[in-house]
């Protein structure tokens, strides 16, 4: 690769990573946070209580795209207050999508347009090391369709991984070893992207959408299909994007660093990869989402072509779609469309409902935050937040509260039935600067635990990061309670694993754009060279993450008692949440005496008034949430909360 102007190479020295636009210059420095205290945030009222599924795991860590089948972005779990940068691993692939994980922690991922021939591949938590690999046999694109990690309710204790292609569906267990793998049905000849895979109840059927607009769903047990047919989508392609506003130099420069990571002989180039990723010249450009409770499917898309006053074969409106599933005689079923809500300029989130599927979430490109009643597709309200929305709306289980991601930060909605109330944005102020014209941003989606937020925060140009970091947010003010300096950026996801540490799939997109403009002289400086794989963000004072896990637990008992007699389904939703915090804090505790965080002595006070409220949970009983909330009390003291 030839560069007219090189960058330096970066420095990272007494955890101060500095740029080199000129010797001796740091232009972007890492503000210092101390370890946090114990979270303000507590759980009021009444919460969404998930649906009821057998093949469906906990929620104590992220088993889909977007934590589960709603897409809310959430896990049942305390995130670690404290953490650092650990391991990098598969260092040659690019991600648009992060991995999921089983209930022991490996992780399971496919790479964009990876140069192995690879559909899925798993990796050991601790050391990153890889277990498994499966093949890509037919060619199909696998890299944008995330895998899903169901129970399999037929063989007790064990799980099931399936991966979703256009022309291909396999399922394994977590050792790798193959349930099934089959063809899809699909019509096309050329195949297309799918965004993931999905779980129906009611027809204990595993479904997945592609970017040409078509719906198959396939038996849980054996692959066979499910539908008659595969349903198609009414809409037709969005309008072309612009062109992207980059000089030819830089543009060439990107589409080679690219090619570090991802094969791009097979498509169009950097332009088709940018409509892959901004929704252009594509019928669905993001994932969907399914309520377990009613086997209904939301996805997003374009509108019929008719609805935007020309029959052109171009679709200028976006639509969100209900598609609900009729059983027929002989045991096949079909889809059909019970609704749509078209809005202008399309939509950049997936469709987020809360686990009870009583409302729908979605974000339209001119910064509303749309919420969609979901019995008839119509608008329940919609509030400008002030800035675009970048990604899917993550939504909390309790309190109403939404989360929006904007460049601005993240903005804090609670829905109030009938209007949403913009409550707070995210503190995006983790970076200081010594040189003009550089600013602190929002760069991804957000995660929700049961003790706070986590979010990516960027540091460079305005839309160009050059340098990324993770941080944790406090759900009751938006204040930053820790950071610490990242490897990459992500465009997917920041994922939680079940043991409370962050794990990102790395996809230097913006990066590269901001390093090669910078080499060709249309910014001053760069950032580090840009880097592919998965990275791990490692739980340090594990004392804390006890903490946070026990008290978070306090809090929802002492919540889940006050509304036993309203909402007993919520309460009971609580206590198993409870009982995951607890096996967390357990989980932790080898970690936490091993390293010196905590004392045998203190785990054995605390884990003394944990076995208490495994008693009082073990009897079902609600009004045994007052003596539990008391255990839970004494160990959180004791913890320092």
């Amino acid at each position: 690769m030839s560069l007219s102007r090189p960058l330096s190479a970066p420095l990272v020295a007494a955890g101060i990573l500095v740029l080199a636009p000129g010797a001796g210059a740091q232009p972007i420095v890492p503000k210092h946070f101390d370890p946090p205290g114990r979270t303000t945030w507590v759980p009021e009222g009444c919460r969404a209580v998930p649906a009821d599924a057998d093949a469906l795991a906990s929620r104590e860590t992220m088993r889909l795209f977007h934590s589960d089948e709603v897409n809310t972005d959430e896990v049942s779990i305390a995130l670690a207050p404290v953490f650092r940068t650990d391991w990098t691993t598969e260092n040659a692939t690019w991600h648009a999508t992060g991995p999921v994980f089983d209930s022991a922690g490996n992780l399971y991922f496919t790479p964009v347009l990876p140069y192995e021939n690879v559909a899925l591949i798993s990796l050991d938590p601790n050391d990153g090391s890889r277990r498994f690999s499966v093949p890509n046999t037919t060619g199909a694109p696998a890299g944008v369709a995330s895998p899903f990690v169901l129970n399999d309710p037929d063989n007790q204790g064990e799980e099931m991984v399936v991966v979703a292609l256009y022309d291909r569906a396999f399922a394994v267990r977590t050792d790798g070893s193959v349930l099934w793998d089959v063809p899809t049905g699909l019509p096309s000849i050329d195949a297309d992207v799918v965004f993931g895979v999905n779980y129906l109840p009611e027809a204990d059927a595993l479904v997945a959408v592609s970017r040409d607009g078509f719906v198959y769903a396939l038996d849980r047990k054996t692959g066979a299909p499910v539908l008659s047919a595969p349903f198609e989508l009414p809409g037709e392609v969005s309008p072309p994007g612009s062109p992207f506003p980059l000089p030819l130099p830089a543009a060439i420069c990107a589409l080679q660093t690219l090619a570090q990571f991802v094969d791009v002989s097979g498509t169009g180039g950097f332009g088709e990869f940018l409509d892959v990723l901004n929704g252009n010249n594509t019928e669905v450009a993001n994932f969907f989402s399914v309520d377990a409770n009613t086997s209904r499917l939301w996805i997003a898309a374009t509108a019929p072509d008719a609805e935007d006053g020309t029959v052109d074969g171009v679709s200028e409106l976006g639509a969100l779609y209900r598609l609900d599933l009729v059983a027929k005689p002989g045991g096949s079923h079909d889809l059909v469309e019970h609704c749509h809500a078209s809005f202008a300029g399309g939509s950049a989130s997936t469709p987020a409902l809360p686990t009870d599927g009583s409302r729908v979430y979605v974000g339209d490109n001119f910064g509303k935050l749309i919420a969609v009643e979901p019995a008839d597709c119509s608008r329940a309200w919609s509030l400008d937040v002030g800035s675009q929305i970048i990604g899917s709306i993550g939504v909390s289980s309790d309190n109403g509260e939404l989360y929006a991601p904007t460049v601005q930060g993240i903005a804090s909605v609670i829905d109030e039935g009938g209007m949403g109330r913009l409550r707070w944005y995210t503190d995006v102020d983790a970076f200081d600067f010594t040189v003009p014209g550089l600013v602190n941003m929002n760069t991804n989606l957000v995660s929700i635990g049961a003790n706070a937020l986590q979010v990516q925060i960027g540091a460079g140009f305005p839309g160009l990061p050059l340098v990324t970091g993770i941080g944790q947010v406090d759900r009751d003010t938006g204040a930053l309670r820790y950071f610490t300096v990242g490897t990459e950026e992500t465009v997917a996801v920041m994922n939680t694993g079940p043991d409370g540490a962050v794990y990102i799939g790395n996809s230097p997109f913006r990066r590269i754009l901001a390093n090669c403009l910078a080499q060709t002289g249309n910014l001053p400086f760069g950032g580090p060279p840009v880097r592919g794989g998965i990275t791990r963000y490692a739980a340090e004072r594990h004392d804390l993450l006890i903490r946070d896990a026990v008290c978070a637990g306090e809090d929802r008992a002492r919540n889940a008692f006050a509304v036993r007699e309203i909402c007993p389904d919520s309460a009971h939703a609580d206590a198993e949440q409870i009982g995951q915090l607890v096996a967390q804090a357990r989980r932790a505790a080898p970690v936490a005496t091993q390293s010196g965080d905590l004392t045998a002595e203190e785990w054995a006070a605390v884990e003394k008034e944990l076995q208490k409220v495994d008693k009082k949970l073990a009897t079902g009983k609600l009004q045994h949430l007052d003596p539990a909330t008391e255990a839970l009390s004494r160990a959180c003291h004791d913890l320092g909360g």
